[in-house]
């Protein structure tokens, strides 16, 4: 099953307040060009830095925009794993389809700290549970090992997104998992790294780069299912091209935001304190930069 799942980013009234609307825009802009997921709340959703008052509040308007239109994902993971379970509980009971937890971060976690974590938010949950591996943000790697372990145990963990910009820790879970549970699934994180995972036998995406251009990725995506080989050459060049808008600023969730506002689906691009918007007097180049991918 070849999935495309976008990590939605979050539009923001003020520095405190999500706008509701502008979120519900991009939601529904995502899913009119055919995007197979939608995440609210992943790393490109600002997650660490929203109060979890306005994390419900999202979430219970985003149910009935995506809810039966698109996979409905929810980040949940928090420090606090009391925190983590409330807010999954909450989301399955506001029609989310699963949740993605990302393992406590700052503290180096070793890989039976890692399984008893998972384990007891498995067995406390009331519906399916992406992993979530981020060693660049939580300090160490969740080992394939330790994953097919946790498949093993607990049946409503059903994948994992695996944020590593080298695809040797993705295709070593393949290759570990997939023999024994070929259902469970598993993302790469950095879109261009897309076709790489289907190739070796995963199951596609969550990137941030369908927030700017869905058509694209659906394009690739589609390209994939089908076996076109030339159209999916020509969008694995095209998305090459567009990876380079990251390094534009810091932090590139900045400059995907001005893209939204630019293009009126979001009202302004406030971002989450204390992080920076993108710069006015660099407006233009990125304008220029995105006619390419409109």
């Amino acid at each position: 099953m070849i999935k495309y799942v976008a990590p939605a980013l979050t539009a923001l009234r003020n520095e405190n307040e999500i706008d509701i609307d502008s979120c519900l825009k991009l939601y529904g802009n995502l899913i009119y060009n055919g995007m197979d997921g939608i995440a609210v709340f992943g790393t490109s959703g600002e997650f660490p830095h929203i109060a979890d008052a306005e994390k419900r509040r999202l979430i219970k308007a985003a149910s009935a925009v995506i809810k039966n239109r698109a996979e409905f994902i929810v980040g949940t993971g928090t420090m606090n794993i009391d925190e983590t379970v409330s807010l999954s509980n909450f989301a399955f009971e506001n029609g989310a389809d699963a949740v993605i937890v990302v393992s406590p971060f700052y503290y180096g976690l070793s890989a039976d700290s890692i399984y008893q974590y998972y384990s007891a938010v498995a067995n406390r949950v009331k519906g399916n549970i992406y992993l979530y591996n981020f060693p660049d943000r939580t300090s160490y790697s969740i080992d394939a090992g330790t994953v097919l372990k946790l498949a093993r145990k607990h049946r409503n963990i059903i994948g994992i997104k695996d944020t590593v910009p080298d695809m040797a820790h993705t295709v070593d879970l393949i290759k570990k998992i997939k023999p024994e549970f070929p259902e469970f699934q598993i993302f790469c994180a950095y879109d261009n790294n897309f076709l790489y995972t289907v190739l070796s036998g995963g199951n596609g995406c969550v990137g941030i780069l369908p927030n700017i251009a869905p058509k694209l990725f659906v394009l690739w995506a589609n390209a994939t299912r089908f076996n076109d080989f030339e159209l999916m050459k020509l969008c694995q060049q095209k998305v090459d091209k567009l990876m380079d808008i990251l390094w534009f600023h810091s932090p590139f969730l900045a400059t995907t935001k001005a893209v939204l506002q630019d293009r009126e689906i979001f009202s302004s691009d406030v971002m989450t304190f204390p992080f920076i918007s993108y710069p006015a007097n660099k407006r233009e180049k990125l304008r220029e930069f995105m006619k390419d991918f409109e």
